[in-house]
């Protein structure tokens, strides 16, 4: 294949993204005004008796106010004698594979259930239920082209105690967090044929409550703050939407939560504390399970503001006998300007000394827009990132891909088989983007995203620019079954082009 220049490129898409991101949506606001100083057509249809609405943005516009009713008028604060029926259709209980006790989301007499000395009530129920994922999908990275049938299987346990404790665990029983599969491989040759990860590890296994409701004579009129939640376990622990931090660890955490304060509506703080199964770094070693025991620290907090945006930051200490001590601290601020919406976030590692492999020294910016446009449920956002340095996060499962994994779907794991990330490469000292556009086709069964994204080496002797295309097909049959279809073309700086392309069937359960 043809070696290809990619910087170009990479300029040419952050143009493009400004253009559609800015200018578009502002054009598309202008016109929604001149367009809401007529009567809305759903409105006439509820003035003429017709109720029957199809589900999506209709379905939400049932509840709003008919357009040019005065909010000081007294005839729109009365209840109407009219019966008027919800719009959307009747959707049936989703049945787990296995539930026992009181049906889930069901209806009927609920169980007595159970006095404990502590005079909490309990009414026990158990439910299992989880994900199987079958795909077939090829990958050719430029160098060598892989061709695989993989499976994967999500199996949760939830035991409900209460409605606020409960015991939780989860396994993979058919693949494994550092790229094994079950399945059958087609390529490369000298690996074909079946292949097998069945196993029979316990990924998650955590007990959460609440100490307020454990203990309700602490407090019988609920008037102190023993409204305390905590957890402890083996359980995920993910930080600043998983760029500070995602890991399943060995961890207590404690929170107290509907703290108020002036100008702030709601806060919640945590401190926890994390002791073993903890892979450090930022999956640089692919495939390689790092995992042992250290001392984690942390204390989150995320506050609603009075300034209509909510505000997060998160700070973590880990003391390490096999690698570096390391700071992590990472802040964030999510609000909307207008049509805008944004999402702002800075992170950075500090290691003790001059860091290792695995724990590295940089500062990780991220920013997030975006816009639902004018009339319809479409969403169009321009994602971008820019690495200072050498960032790592505190922690990352091998299976989560590089801090940036949400910028969009070119950067983010498929989390099954070989399947490679087109713009996953380690992100030291660069800069990114990923502008994309995601539509919902017949009402909100089917949903389709178009992806553009690039990325270069803020270091002017490194030649690590890479751009790519990608879009992303899923459709629902029935209330179980999704079709997936994704596909990817990308170049790397003076490498051949790669591409993938992968067909999946996923069941809810």
């Amino acid at each position: 294949m043809n070696r290809i220049t990619i910087k170009p490129l990479f300029e040419a898409s952050c143009w493009i993204a400004l253009f559609t991101v800015f200018v578009c949506p502002s054009q598309a606001a202008q016109e929604s005004q001149q367009v809401n100083k007529l009567p809305s057509v759903s409105s006439t249809h509820y003035q003429a008796g017709q109720t029957t609405i199809s589900e999506g943005r209709t379905s939400v516009d049932f509840y709003h106010r008919p357009t040019g009713t005065a909010l000081n008028d007294k005839a729109s604060l009365l209840l109407s004698d009219k019966v008027v029926p919800y719009p959307a259709t009747t959707v049936e209980r989703p049945r787990p594979l296995l539930e026992l006790g009181d049906p889930f989301l069901g209806n009927g007499t609920i169980q007595p259930g159970v006095k404990t000395p502590t005079s909490q009530m309990l009414q026990p129920w158990f439910l299992i239920f989880g994900t199987f994922r079958s795909a077939v999908q090829s990958y050719d990275n430029g160098d060598r082209n892989t061709v695989e049938w993989a499976n994967r299987l999500d199996l949760n346990g939830n035991l409900n105690l209460s409605g606020t404790e409960r015991v939780f665990f989860y396994m993979r029983p058919l693949d494994g967090q550092a790229g094994g599969y079950s399945g059958y491989n087609f390529e490369p040759n000298n690996t074909d044929g079946w292949q097998d990860d069945f196993n029979a590890r316990l990924t998650k296994l955590y007990f959460e409550g609440e100490l307020g409701e454990i203990f309700p004579g602490l407090d019988p009129t609920d008037s102190h703050a023993y409204d305390v939640g905590f957890s402890i376990g083996r359980q995920r622990l993910q930080l600043q939407d998983g760029m500070l931090m995602n890991d399943i660890v060995d961890m207590i955490g404690i929170t107290r939560n509907s703290l108020v304060f002036d100008g702030i509506s709601n806060l919640r703080i945590t401190g926890l504390y994390g002791w073993n199964n903890v892979n450090r770094g930022n999956n640089a070693l692919v495939n390689n399970n790092h995992e042992h025991s250290v001392n984690l620290f942390g204390f989150e907090a995320e506050a609603d503001t009075a300034l209509n945006n909510t505000l997060s930051l998160d700070l973590l200490y880990v003391d390490d006998d096999h690698d570096k001590n390391a700071w992590y601290v990472g802040a964030a601020s999510t609000q909307r300007f207008s049509w805008l919406n944004s999402t702002f976030r800075i992170n950075a590692s500090i290691p003790e000394g001059n860091g290792s492999q695995t724990v590295g020294s940089g500062v990780l910016l991220l920013s997030q827009l975006s816009n639902t446009l004018s009339s319809t449920d479409n969403i169009v956002y321009f994602n971008t990132f820019l690495d200072i340095d050498r960032f790592t996060s505190a922690a990352r499962s091998p299976d989560q891909g590089s801090p940036v994994a949400n910028l969009g779907i070119l950067y983010a794991p498929i989390g099954m088989g070989r399947y490679g990330m087109p713009l996953g490469r380690p992100i030291d000292d660069t800069i990114g983007t990923a502008i994309g556009y995601q539509m919902f086709l017949d009402g909100i069964d089917s949903q389709l995203i178009f992806e553009i994204g690039g990325r270069t080496s803020t270091q002017s002797n490194r030649d690590e620019s890479g751009i790519g295309v990608g879009a992303r097909y899923q459709h629902t049959f029935g209330t179980h079954h999704v079709l997936r279809l994704d596909s990817f073309v990308a170049g790397q700086e003076n490498q051949d082009i790669a591409y993938g392309l992968r067909t999946e069937w996923m069941v809810k359960f």
